[in-house]
């Protein structure tokens, strides 16, 4: 998951090889200072990215700008979540489903009618890529709607969502949250920094390559 992908690309940014300035950073997050070699290609350069321009501002409380570099690792980073939703698919009710974006900009491998709801800088790669002449069968399978996170619940009822899917950030019921095994941390800053709130639960489906927190009701749904 994404949250992986950020500890690793952690290790790469330019506040690492700054550690001693963010020691406070990086013990919140709990990576520890190595000196191996570190691997630093395409996602981890990506992370890299969303660490230096928009989690580290946030935590020392500066301006975390939501500029289009960091959209863009973020849409690569969340290549991550792709088998995780299409296990998702699945389990999924029937009828509309609310996608909201935030932490992962995902959702297209979903076979359900969709609505792709998020701040309007998330849903450009979004928008972008339906613009292809391969999505035009599909134009009535998907709507993008700009949201900011306090109107999810009115937008996703507008369109007659059954559900909302999202990744990391809290969505209400009912809902469907992937979660992270590991440096959750580094998820919740994201989420935060975006202007959502994390789930602070435990997952209670397990699917391949993904812990999936239910929500039905308003009360966590115990599947096991």
């Amino acid at each position: 998951m994404i949250c992986e992908w950020l500890a690793r690309g952690a290790l790469c940014s330019q506040a690492y090889d700054m550690y001693k300035d963010h020691a406070e950073f990086f013990r919140h997050v709990g990576i520890s200072r190595i000196n191996a070699h570190r691997l630093c290609h395409g996602l981890e350069l990506a992370a890299a990215v969303v660490v230096d321009e928009f989690i580290i501002p946030y935590f020392y409380r500066r301006n975390a700008k939501l500029s289009r570099a960091v959209v863009d690792a973020l849409w690569a980073l969340s290549a991550a979540a792709t088998p995780s939703a299409a296990a998702l698919d699945g389990v999924l009710p029937d009828g509309v489903i609310a996608v909201v974006q935030g932490p992962c900009i995902f959702g297209l491998e979903l076979s359900k009618r969709t609505v792709f709801l998020g701040p309007h800088e998330l849903l450009e790669p979004i928008r972008s890529y339906t613009l292809s002449p391969i999505f035009t069968p599909f134009q009535d399978f998907l709507v993008i709607a700009d949201a900011d996170y306090s109107s999810i619940v009115e937008v996703a009822r507008r369109y007659g969502a059954a559900a909302h899917v999202s990744c990391i950030a809290d969505v209400p019921p009912p809902a469907y949250i992937l979660l992270c095994d590991v440096h959750r941390e580094l998820g919740d800053l994201l989420t935060k920094a975006l202007g959502a709130t994390p789930y602070r639960g435990e997952g209670a489906l397990a699917l391949p390559n993904a812990r999936v927190a239910v929500k039905k009701g308003g009360l966590e749904f115990e599947l096991f």
